[in-house]
């Protein structure tokens, strides 16, 4: 039978055990109190039976108590750990309840994680973990005010742009959608530039406003036809287009390239374009996403002082 199969490896050594040591101290007890005297040797004998088997009985009553007692202290053990394991679950589940992230996605998150099993190549493991260690870095580093990524980062900047509902306020630097050659297009020809576009084409839709300032440097940059298709290309879906150049400026020192999402979040990224040889590398030192409200501030600011000395495209 099952229970049989199930309870013979645990009960049955340990009742051997009992009646084992039930039987050293049993044994030796009745030859010890039996001294076969010649007068009263079968009322010896049968205390010495009596008391055997009174001290047999204590012994066996003694180990099953101790075992009774361990059982009782793992027993609470384990529900103090449980009781433990469910406060901790229910003040979780409570804090993700009351939290603005819907509960179902994290429910998902959950559920979608544990579908990465042992089965799966060390390689896979391994990767779904670093990506859910770096979901569970961002959202702490959303809760204390700024996020940096090492390099440039452009699913932020999409999802930023696709969950954004009043206004949109850019100040595009040629340095960064373009790079420190001739204005060739840049980034607004490119796969993830055609995707920003239509990302803000439909937040349009939405009754979003959104402003781009674009500063070139070079007036022949201005004057290119590349950078008039690419205005073109922003102000035929609605988007407010003004141009700045160093002429509009009394100094251009301190100019970054970023965006203010609904007031709330300020995006930016600091470019670098070092040399390595005869060739000029287009790269980012990091992407920053600032949601402390003075700094946000400042950025919508330094926006509404650049707009008003920006110009309209010819």
């Amino acid at each position: 039978m099952p229970g049989k199969t199930r309870f013979a490896p645990e009960i049955i050594p340990r009742t051997l055990r009992k009646i084992l040591i039930t039987a050293a101290v049993g044994v030796p007890t009745y030859f010890l109190t039996n001294d076969n005297g010649p007068a009263f040797d079968g009322e010896h004998t049968a205390w010495s039976l009596l008391l055997t088997v009174f001290i047999s009985a204590v012994v066996f009553l003694t180990q099953y108590l101790i075992e009774v007692d361990r059982q009782l202290e793992a027993t609470r053990h384990e529900m103090i750990t449980g009781l433990s394991r469910i406060t901790k679950a229910t003040e979780l589940f409570n804090r993700v309840e009351a939290s603005a992230v819907q509960t179902d996605v994290i429910t998902q998150l959950v559920s979608n994680a544990t579908r990465v099993d042992k089965e799966m190549p060390a390689l896979v493991q391994a990767f779904a973990q670093s990506e859910i260690a770096r979901i569970s870095t961002l959202l702490r580093e959303l809760s204390e005010g700024n996020v940096i990524y090492e390099g440039e980062d452009r699913d932020w900047l999409l999802g930023l742009t696709r969950n954004t509902q009043r206004t949109l306020d850019a100040l595009s630097l040629n340095v960064v959608d373009q790079g420190p050659s001739e204005f060739d297009g840049g980034f607004w020809t490119t796969d993830a530039g055609q995707r920003y576009l239509e990302a803000q084409r439909d937040r349009l839709r939405a009754g979003v406003r959104i402003r781009r300032i674009f500063f070139v440097d070079r007036t022949e940059r201005v004057e290119s036809e590349m950078f008039r298709r690419i205005c073109k290309m922003h102000t035929e879906i609605g988007i407010d287009v003004r141009i700045l150049t160093p002429g509009h400026l009394s100094s251009p020192l301190g100019l970054l390239d970023f965006i203010v999402f609904d007031d709330d979040v300020s995006y930016e990224i600091t470019p670098s374009a070092p040399q390595v040889g005869q060739i000029t590398t287009h790269t980012f030192v990091h992407t920053l996403l600032v949601l402390e409200p003075p700094r946000v501030r400042q950025r919508i600011e330094r926006f509404k002082e650049l707009w008003e000395l920006a110009s309209e495209p010819l």
